[in-house]
């Protein structure tokens, strides 16, 4: 039987394998999650139009409307005008905001407590400036306001694949 005669190539393919090894292996698992993420990612949760945060889905209108008109809009997209519940939530509707001023979905009767347009109470956690029946969102804050008066708006909803997976 006869033995081969080594060569520089074979001599280094062992040590290359080596090497590969433990490259390789780190690579196919980062492929793996990449792959994985990818998939998730790929699937809209959200409207085109639409922004997804939180669980939740945001349409910011360009036009303007009343705030009836603004909720007949946003219900006619199975959402309300925006209904919001942290700080997190208000902080990414302002960023989102720009200079504009647009409805969202506090009011009130007059006398009354504000209420949000899904029924809940308004449990005071941030000040709404103003008087009024409806709210609006602005850069700084939230004010009350006339209905008659004509706002862009925000509409909102739960995230699609959420209630799909819930």
């Amino acid at each position: 039987m006869s033995t081969p005669t080594p060569t520089p190539e074979r001599d280094q393919l062992p040590s290359t394998l080596v090497l590969l090894v433990p490259v390789a292996i780190p690579f196919v698992s980062l492929l793996e999650i990449f792959e994985k993420h990818k998939s998730s990612a790929e699937r809209v949760s959200c409207l085109d139009g639409w922004i997804g945060y939180l669980g939740k889905c945001f349409y910011f209108s360009e036009s303007t409307r009343t705030w009836t008109a603004s909720q007949n809009f946003c219900a006619s997209h199975a959402a309300t005008l925006a209904v919001f519940n942290t700080t997190k939530e208000l902080d990414f509707l302002k960023r989102y905001s720009d200079h504009s001023q647009y409805w969202i979905g506090l009011s009130r009767e007059a006398g009354q407590s504000w209420k949000w347009i899904d029924g809940t109470i308004y449990s005071g956690w941030f000040q709404i400036i103003g008087i009024g029946e409806c709210a609006y969102l602005h850069k700084t804050g939230i004010r009350g306001s006339s209905t008659r008066l004509v706002r862009k708006w925000i509409c909102s909803k739960s995230d699609l694949l959420r209630e799909i997976h819930v």
